[in-house]
């Protein structure tokens, strides 16, 4: 019977979760607006932050449970790998497929460069910063320097995005009541997801294929967690793919693997260390190579074709194929 409340707790709070993130985004950009805010940064920031709203709730939720226990969060990074895996390919792959996606030849030198930056600073920090394989709270501070700077660059660029336009705006008294329940949504979703993913982790696959509670866990980050808390990127870039904003699309999965990699993995690594097992670590590998994959094919030609769209979803597929594979040990890796 707690298998089934647990589950109930799962799709409850992805429900909040989503429901709540879209609040955030018109009640934000809506007051942003009001207070004459710049467009560029509604967009960039907002805009991007409300679609990570659901990995923050999540991984934060995570770390405050496992401060509590004395332990380390290995859900959280789970969730952001996992995440960013589904972002560059699952959305991206479905988008392309739906309308080929145009690529801004400034995001050569920009985006793009920042992207793969930041991708392998991850592993660096993951791999050879600690002997033990964790995130803590300096290395947390080096990646929300990164972060700011990434909110420079956001400032100081000239280019304005179209997201905005697609965003209905409400009056400020109404924004400020859609705010408050879009954050108090995504914080009782964050709790819901990490309850019962956990239960279902332990109980489930620990129980019944004897997983040891490391890589159960880290197989439901990966998987179930992350698809959850990417909903919202995956709505919003499919619903833009169908308008022919292809740019929108492309943006918000960039903008949200920024936001996940810095602010979040920053924020939660803080409050706790932020567990890397020998899964995430790997995943964190063959992230920087998803990531160079989905960037060859922004430059080549300047557009994701459908044909790549196609590549791009046979890559999560195949993805998520290996982790479930590897945790239930049939691979060696």
């Amino acid at each position: 019977m707690d298998i089934f409340i647990h589950i109930l707790f799962l799709l409850v709070g992805f429900a909040f979760l989503i429901k709540g993130a879209d609040f955030f985004i018109v009640s934000s950009v809506s007051i942003a607006k009001k207070l004459n805010v710049s467009p560029l940064i509604i967009g960039l920031t907002l805009v991007a932050f409300g679609t990570s709203l659901p990995e923050l709730a999540v991984s934060f939720a995570a770390s405050i449970s496992a401060r509590a226990a004395g332990t380390t969060a290995d859900i959280a990074m789970g969730n952001v790998i996992g995440s960013n895996v589904a972002n560059l390919t699952l959305i991206l792959g479905f988008s392309a497929i739906m309308m080929p996606i145009a690529v801004r030849k400034s995001m050569h030198k920009q985006e793009f460069p920042f992207l793969v930056i930041i991708t392998i600073l991850i592993s660096v920090l993951a791999f050879f910063f600690q002997s033990d394989a964790q995130i803590v709270w300096w290395e947390s501070l080096i990646l929300l320097l990164f972060f700011a700077f990434y909110m420079y660059l956001m400032f100081r660029t000239k280019r304005t995005p179209s997201e905005v336009d697609e965003i209905h705006v409400v009056d400020t008294k109404k924004a400020i009541v859609l705010l408050l329940i879009g954050l108090g949504g995504v914080s009782l979703g964050g709790y819901l997801v990490t309850t019962g993913a956990e239960f279902i982790a332990i109980e489930l696959l620990v129980s019944a294929f004897s997983m040891n509670i490391s890589r159960a866990t880290t197989l439901v980050g990966l998987s179930i967690v992350a698809l959850g808390t990417s909903l919202p990127e995956l709505v919003t870039s499919i619903m833009a793919a169908k308008k022919g904003e292809g740019e929108i699309a492309l943006g918000n999965v960039i903008g949200s693997n920024v936001f996940n990699t810095l602010l979040i993995v920053g924020l939660a690594g803080l409050v706790t260390p932020l567990g890397l097992n020998n899964d995430v670590l790997i995943d964190t590998v063959l992230l920087i190579g998803i990531t160079a994959i989905t960037i060859f094919f922004c430059i080549t030609g300047s557009k994701i074709s459908k044909l790549e769209g196609y590549i791009l979803l046979g890559i999560y597929f195949s993805y998520i194929l290996y982790i479930i594979l590897r945790a239930l040990s049939i691979l060696p890796f």
